[in-house]
């Protein structure tokens, strides 16, 4: 599988929101954490150049909102932007930066595209408020902070997958091949993997059973459908 390369893509952290890095003490602990896990540093956004690149935003700007609704959030808590030096990374606002190389690089490969997608919105900003009351008080509580929340976006991930009808091994591979070092702020890839599939596992699940009982929802929810404003 071809890799991704330019600046800014880690084979440590290849995808996720930007983890910031330096010393500097957050005012608060809220603060802080916001800054650790929606880090303020963004990529440098890009138009569409051309008419490959446009067809790819517009595909994935149609499962957008189909996979803010499979998270139980509006179509408009979420917007996509083309980006460099990324693969994707969602911020604080909602505003998910994926990257021109990635699309590039994976045009022919909806899942991977997709999955990658679903793994932002999964972060979900807007329920960040939560952490106020349990903000993490040393660096080791920061960093399991961070792995579950991890956990979160890579579960909904698998699921999203799986409800939408598409295939969950391409992400597997595609999350396999682009990590190559630990991060003391993931879980190793192949434990990911275990749980992006089981995510994809229960999607599944919802998915047949939605296609026995109600097939006329299943059809709109599919990959092929856009739920539409309903």
């Amino acid at each position: 599988m071809t890799r991704v390369g330019g600046t800014g893509i880690s084979g440590k952290k290849p995808y996720g929101p930007t983890w910031t890095t330096g010393a500097k003490q957050a005012e608060n602990l809220q603060q802080q954490v916001q800054d650790e896990l929606f880090g303020k540093k963004k990529p440098r956004e890009l138009d569409a150049d051309d008419t490959q690149l446009s067809a790819q935003l517009a595909r994935l700007r149609s499962f957008q909102k189909k996979l803010a609704r499979l998270a139980g959030d509006d179509e408009d808590d979420y917007r996509l932007v083309l980006a460099e030096g990324t693969i994707a990374m969602i911020d604080a606002r909602g505003k998910v930066y994926v990257g021109k190389r990635f699309l590039i690089s994976y045009a022919d490969a909806l899942e991977v595209q997709v999955g990658v997608l679903a793994h932002e919105i999964g972060h979900r900003p807007k329920r960040w408020a939560e952490y106020r009351s349990a903000a993490p008080r040393t660096r080791d509580e920061l960093e399991r902070l961070c792995r579950t929340e991890e956990t979160y976006a890579d579960y909904f991930a698998g699921r999203a997958l799986a409800e939408l009808g598409l295939q969950v091994e391409p992400l597997c591979r595609f999350l396999l091949d682009v990590v190559e070092l630990p991060h003391a702020e993931y879980f190793p890839a192949a434990l990911r993997v275990e749980v992006i599939k089981d995510g994809f596992a229960d999607g599944r699940r919802k998915h047949e059973l939605r296609k026995k009982m109600f097939p006329e929802l299943a059809k709109r929810v599919s990959a092929k459908h856009d739920l539409g404003n309903g």
